[in-house]
C-alpha cells in the first residue's frame, strides 16, 4: 500500500501537498473555485489503497472535498487527539508561532476571518496565547467535521498517548479494520527540549486550560446552528449583512 507522511519534494507543494496559498486561501475565502480544482486534481491522482499521515490538508478543505467526492464512502479520516497542555508547550518551546510564515504553512493564523474560536482573550498572551488558540481551534474543527460530515465520511478518533502504545495501536488498527500485530518504531522526530522548563510551561498552560471551561462540541454546534461554514465565508458575510 502506498503510504506517505508529508510530501515535501520541491514539486509536491501545490500538487500533492497544500502550499501557503492554499492554507491562506481556504481560511480566508473558503472552498472557492481554485481550492476545488486543487482538491479535485489531488483526489483524482490517488490510487487505492492509499494512506497519508499529514495534518496540513485537514486545515484547507480536504474534508469538504472528500465529502463531495466518490471516495467518501471508501475513505477513513483519523482524528489524532493529544494532551493539549503538552501539545501547546511543545509549540511554544520550539517557537513555532514566532515566524508568521510557519503559521501560514503548517498551522493557522488567528487573524484569518474564517475561524470558529474567538482569539480575543488569547491574543495578548503572545506565543502561549497563539498556541492555545490554535489547539482549541483544531479541537473545535474536529467537532465541527464530526457533526457535519460523519454521515458521509468514516471518522476514527484516537489519542497520541494511547496510539503509541501496543494496546492503543492494536485498538487503532482494529478500528481501521485490521487485526495485524502493531509494529511500533522508535521516535524519529522527537523534539529535544529542556525538561524542567517544558514541565513548568506545561503546568502553566494546563492551569489556563482548566480555567477556560472549553467545550468544542458546544462551540461547533453553535457555529453550525448560526448558519456559518468553514467552506463558505462569503455566504457568512452576506448572512451577517
Amino acid at each position: 500500500m502506498a503510504s506517505k507522511h508529508e510530501p515535501l519534494g520541491v514539486l509536491d507543494f501545490g500538487t500533492q501537498m497544500p502550499e501557503i496559498s492554499h492554507m491562506r486561501r481556504f481560511n480566508t475565502l473558503g472552498m472557492d473555485a481554485s481550492m476545488k480544482t486543487f482538491w479535485q486534481n489531488q483526489l483524482a491522482s490517488l490510487q487505492a489503497p492509499y494512506a497519508e499521515s499529514n495534518h496540513t490538508p485537514g486545515k484547507c478543505g480536504l474534508i469538504e472535498a472528500l465529502a463531495e467526492s466518490d471516495l467518501a464512502d471508501r475513505s477513513t479520516v483519523i482524528i489524532l487527539d493529544r494532551d493539549l497542555a503538552k501539545q501547546c508547550a511543545s509549540y511554544v518551546s520550539r517557537n513555532d508561532f514566532q515566524n508568521i510564515t510557519i503559521a501560514w504553512q503548517w498551522y493557522l493564523d488567528m487573524s484569518y476571518p474564517n475561524i470558529i474560536v474567538n482569539p480575543a482573550i488569547l491574543r495578548p498572551m503572545g506565543q502561549i496565547g497563539w498556541a492555545l488558540w490554535y489547539a482549541l481551534e483544531m479541537e473545535t474543527r474536529y467537532a465541527y467535521y464530526l457533526l457535519k460530515f460523519s454521515d458521509r465520511i468514516n471518522f476514527v478518533e484516537t489519542r497520541l498517548e494511547e496510539a503509541t502504545t501496543p494496546r492503543g495501536a492494536t485498538r487503532l488498527l482494529a478500528a481501521l479494520g485490521h487485526k495485524a500485530e502493531p509494529i511500533l518504531h522508535p521516535k524519529q522526530n522527537a523534539t529535544r527540549l529542556n525538561i524542567e522548563v517544558t514541565e513548568a510551561l506545561t503546568a502553566e498552560i494546563r492551569s489556563l486550560l482548566n480555567r477556560m471551561r472549553f467545550d468544542p462540541v458546544a462551540l461547533a454546534s453553535d457555529y453550525i446552528r448560526s448558519g456559518k461554514s468553514l467552506s463558505a465565508p462569503a455566504a457568512q458575510s452576506a448572512l451577517a449583512a
